[in-house]
């Protein structure tokens, strides 16, 4: 028996073998269609996806046989590495001065016959090979060879796909973790901020109440314009430390029952609903399986918004529906308040953004949150209106 050699380019190759984790979860369903056909075209009792490593051939794929790995210096598949551009073909291994005295040959499983091509990368670097063998001797034809380079091709094709996602869950591990530092930047100046702007505002309503009118009117009315900036600034840092726990974790999900949901955030807006003769629309809304507190701040933030920006020529309408669309729940929030100009549809989901004709309270952190939270969720959130007549938003999320 002739030992295999071993490639020149080794450490490189064994680098991506193992940077490529196709040790990893063994077997793989994909390859054992493809092995199955191999055997199939060629008319061998066994087909495998191999993988060379540093001692031992590792079966990643196989149709035809139990085992799951041989010693490496024994393995056909090691001599097949050595040429990466060319299939190795043992027509009969009983009469080749190679493998005649192998145990794979003159032991179980008696391999006769041996055709593996190399599965390389685009470095030439041979990790393995796609092989058919059996324990009679055999000639392939023309066609045979051609589609079992044809398939070894695929598995390389396969190979080059699972690169690609691990490059994919590098860059996402980078932007989560770019993420939640950004997030813990803005959680700390916020809370940071906040304790000074309390005792500011404290000094001041102190000013306010022990100086009496020795300050003049005029000093009063500063008084009050710094608690009323104040006010607005500890609003804003609220709305940070909201948006800044509204994490990329999602929430655990339980069973919802939607109108329970907005009949509680009704009872919340009921003062206002009752003297504004505000109409809140929904029936037969279905219970889903989703986060009840992230599905309550949206719907909260959604009807809020309605509220906020109704129409002060007529009674406000809002309307909500969930449609069932097989794999996902729409839900859309609709009202006949200002609607939003056309040019500025696309900017309302940004921290901060207000209308430039909005007179109310906030600092545009809402809708921002809503878009942050769906997406945490795997859903999406987008918007339509007309400006002087309605508006709709709508969202989905995954069952």
């Amino acid at each position: 028996m002739k030992n295999p050699p071993i490639p020149s380019n080794e450490a490189d190759r064994l680098k991506e073998l193992y940077s490529l984790k196709l040790l990893d979860n063994l077997p793989d369903e994909d390859l054992d269609l493809i092995t199955k056909l191999a055997s199939d075209i060629c008319g061998t009792k066994v087909s495998l996806v191999t993988l060379i490593d540093t001692n031992t051939q590792v079966f990643k794929s196989k149709h035809g046989t139990e085992l799951e790995k041989t010693s490496r210096d024994i393995a056909f598949c090691s001599h097949a590495i050595n040429t990466p551009d060319k299939m190795l073909i043992v027509n009969d291994a009983t009469q080749d001065e190679r493998f005649k005295d192998n145990p794979l040959v003159t032991e179980q499983p008696h391999i006769a016959f041996y055709a593996g091509m190399p599965l390389s990368t685009k470095d030439g670097l041979a990790l393995g090979t796609l092989c058919v063998l059996d324990s009679k001797p055999k000639v392939l034809s023309a066609s045979q060879i051609e589609s079992l380079k044809s398939l070894a091709k695929l598995v390389e094709r396969l190979f080059e796909s699972k690169q690609k996602s691990l490059d994919l869950e590098k860059v996402y591990d980078q932007l989560k973790l770019h993420k939640d530092q950004t997030e813990e930047v803005a959680y700390t100046i916020a809370h940071d901020l906040k304790n000074p702007l309390d005792s500011i505002h404290g000094f001041l309503e102190l000013l306010q109440h022990e100086s009496g009118t020795s300050l003049g009117d005029e000093a009063l009315e500063y008084i009050d314009y710094a608690k009323q900036s104040t006010q607005k600034m500890t609003s804003l840092i609220y709305e940070i430390l909201a948006f800044a726990k509204v994490t990329s974790q999602r929430d655990e999900k339980e069973q919802v029952d939607v109108e329970s949901l907005i009949q509680n955030i009704m009872e919340l807006n009921l003062p206002t609903i009752r003297s504004e003769n505000i109409e809140i629309e929904f029936n037969n809304l279905p219970v889903i399986n989703t986060s009840k507190v992230s599905l309550s701040s949206v719907l909260r933030n959604l009807i809020g918004n309605a509220i906020k920006y109704r129409a002060a020529e007529r009674p406000l309408k809002i309307k909500i529906t969930i449609k069932d669309k097989i794999d996902e729940w729409l839900v859309k929030v609709s009202d006949n308040g200002k609607g939003i100009e056309e040019r500025n549809l696309e900017k309302i989901f940004r921290p901060f953004y207000k209308e430039n004709n909005a007179n109310t309270d906030g600092v545009g952190m809402g809708l921002a949150t809503c878009k942050k939270i769906i997406l945490n969720l795997g859903g999406k959130i987008w918007v339509d209106s007309q400006f002087g007549e309605r508006t709709t938003f709508s969202f989905t999320i995954p069952k």
